[in-house]
């Protein structure tokens, strides 16, 4: 048989002819130099190629009948130079009247393209392995929201292992009652809108809480259409935790701050107010006790000793005002200070209270009759005494003092349940409704006053003593016709 040399060496494949028994008739210029690489010695005309393959390696030890039952083999053959070829034979029989005569081995090195290939499937597996090794969150889902990635750390989070998920919706095995909202992630990915630092809540095996925080990605196939949304993200409960935790704290301390602020405020509101009255309160004995000594001192030859006597009756009673707006704040300052010590003793109710009503009405130089009801009143309460006589005495005292055109005031003590409940009424100015609820306050005079002395301290002192004996006060009033203080105080305080 004669073959056309020139045309069949051009041929990029190597090509090898022998007959049915093996014998090489013909090869091409690509067959002798291949041979060169992977046979002992280069291939000649006569020599048996099915010897020659059976001779170099047991992997082609049944070339033969492998060609001869698939048409084509692939051959990973070890050259002498130890490197290796990606071969793939293909032959084609030959046959005369059903008979073989001839086949025709046609041999095409591959080994780039295997390598190639190894090479793209070395990067798969180590991209894979990355994934799957990766210590992030990495959950893939196709576009109807079905899982199909899911890494060893995505497991070792939830407790659901990869054969648990696979194949199910994301939003049926972790959404924590968010489905609508996964749901509504995923299309938005997938109308290809950014998504980045989504916090979602799951649920994970031990049906506990996990918040992740996800950025989401399209997958594209290899016509560029969008196949799903891989899901890279952390773990965050804790440092959700530990935010929220945290933005308490600010909260809480932001609240104790404004509350200082505002407690600073007050007692600035309270200092200014302090310094005003006292200083008008303060000036008028002053002024008072000054004249009458500069008239003593001018006319100590002509006046008599009745004038004399009467100015120096007025230089006391301005000394008692002084010594009274004195110790009004003394004794404020020491209830805000905290530093007022309870004293109980065993105290004869009835005598005390005619006791500090009579106090009261000399005082007052008996300008107006204190109307007193008594009602099933102990012989003694457990108290501290000191205090008890001044709520007694302030608010009688502001009785008298703020019903100026009227004659009496009013008492009324009455026990009840192991406690007292005490009256004090007068008939006087009253208090607007605008100011009943700060009269309480340390330095708070109403509108409606006038002329009348007093440095504001009086009510707020009141209350203070109330607080300290357990009891409680409140106020009624109505302008022109007077107001009432009710007050509960315990008759065993210590108790």
């Amino acid at each position: 048989m004669e073959f056309p040399n020139s045309i069949l060496d051009d041929i990029d494949e190597a090509l090898i002819i022998s007959d049915a028994e093996g014998t090489v008739v013909y090869f091409n210029e690509v067959a002798l130099n291949l041979s060169k690489e992977i046979f002992d010695s280069p291939l000649q005309l006569q020599d048996n190629i099915i010897q020659i393959l059976k001779t170099q390696d047991e992997a082609i030890h049944d070339f033969l009948n492998d060609t001869m039952s698939k048409k084509k083999s692939f051959i990973e053959y070890p050259t002498p130079r130890g490197a290796t070829l990606y071969l793939e034979f293909m032959y084609i029989p030959i046959k005369n009247s059903g008979v073989l005569t001839h086949i025709h081995i046609f041999i095409r090195d591959i080994t780039p393209q295997k390598i190639f290939e190894k090479r793209l499937t070395d990067q798969a597996v180590n991209i894979s392995n990355l994934i799957d090794r990766a210590n992030a969150i990495i959950i893939g889902v196709d576009t109807r929201g079905y899982i199909t990635e899911w890494n060893q750390y995505c497991a070792s989070i939830t407790g659901f292992a990869k054969e648990d998920v696979f194949a199910r919706k994301f939003s049926e095995v972790l959404s924590l009652g968010y489905k609508e909202k996964f749901d509504k992630l995923l299309e938005q990915i997938l109308a290809k809108e950014s998504v980045s630092n989504y916090e979602i809540t799951v649920r994970v095996k031990s049906n506990e809480k996990a918040i992740f925080l996800l950025n989401g990605t399209h997958r594209f196939s290899p016509t560029e259409a969008v196949t799903g949304v891989l899901f890279v993200g952390q773990d965050v409960t804790e440092l959700t935790s530990y935010r929220m935790s945290l933005e308490k704290k600010v909260e809480e301390r932001t609240l104790e701050l404004q509350q200082a602020i505002k407690k600073e405020k007050e007692v600035l509101e309270m200092k200014s107010r302090f310094i005003s009255i006292a200083s008008h309160e303060f000036r008028t004995p002053i002024s008072s006790i000054e004249h009458a000594a500069c008239f003593l001192k001018a006319n100590r030859d002509q006046i008599t000793s009745e004038e004399a006597y009467k100015k120096i009756e007025n230089i006391e009673k301005q000394v008692k005002h002084m010594m009274s707006l004195l110790d009004d704040v003394l004794t404020y300052g020491k209830s805000e200070a905290g530093k007022i010590q309870l004293i109980y003793s065993h105290v004869p109710l009835q005598d005390f209270i005619f006791k500090i009503v009579d106090d009261v009405r000399q005082s007052t130089k008996n300008t107006h009759t204190v109307e007193t009801y008594l009602q099933d009143l102990p012989a003694e309460i457990r108290t501290d005494e000191k205090l008890l006589r001044n709520i007694f005495t302030n608010l009688l005292s502001n009785a008298i003092k703020f019903s100026p055109e009227k004659k009496k005031v009013y008492l009324e003590v009455v026990r009840d349940d192991g406690n007292l409940y005490i009256d004090v009424r007068d008939e006087g100015i009253g208090i607007p409704a605008d100011e009943i609820n700060r009269i309480f306050e340390p330095f708070i005079r109403g509108r409606g006053v006038g002329f009348i002395q007093g440095t504001g301290l009086g009510l707020s002192i009141v209350k203070k003593a109330v607080e300290l004996l357990n009891g409680r006060i409140q106020a009624t009033s109505k302008p022109g016709a007077g107001t009432t203080f009710t007050l509960k105080i315990p008759i065993h305080g210590d108790n």
